[in-house]
């Protein structure tokens, strides 16, 4: 069993919100661009790239990171290795159902709590929101891979069987 360091549990938790929410961001993004189509909106492929890389990367993803990702990562991933230190040789999956859980709780109480609209608009369509839930399995089963430093799939271990001569 791999034991993670307290830097590797830092890079893993920030590898796992940067993915959860780059793909939030670009999910919202593309439901809300289709939205805009769906009602004339001339969305040609150049307006759809340039729109997402502006969420991503100064639009949507810092607020999404803040408001939903972090604080519903914290949570679900110190919850999650409480029931895989209960329940062992599921890790992965118990993180990813976390990460899963997270961001569609994460997504639902910031949305209501929100003043005046949604936060994320986009998450009123069950579809997308269960779209950004999955985003948040990957990070989640990434955040353990990378918190111990093994690929999501082992491969299998060595035999210590030796022939006694």
């Amino acid at each position: 069993m791999h034991q993670a360091t307290i830097p590797r549990l830092l890079l893993a938790f920030i590898t796992a919100l940067v993915v959860a929410t780059i793909w939030g961001s670009v999910v919202q993004s593309q439901f809300n661009l289709n939205a805009l189509a769906g009602i004339g909106a001339d969305i040609t492929p150049g307006v759809r790239i340039t729109t997402t890389l502006a969420d991503v990367f100064s639009g949507f993803s810092p607020t999404y990171a803040a408001y939903v990702v972090l604080p519903s990562f914290l949570v679900a991933f110190v919850v999650a290795w409480f029931i895989s230190r209960r329940l062992p040789g599921q890790t992965v999956l118990w993180f990813a159902a976390a990460g899963a859980v997270a961001v569609f709780i994460g997504n639902s109480v910031v949305n209501y709590l929100s003043p005046v609209a949604l936060l994320v608009g986009a998450t009123r369509d069950l579809f997308c929101l269960l779209l950004m839930a999955l985003g948040g399995a990957v990070a989640g089963a990434l955040f353990v891979s990378v918190a111990r430093h093994v690929p999501l799939s082992p491969r299998p271990a060595p035999s210590n069987n030796r022939i006694q001569e």
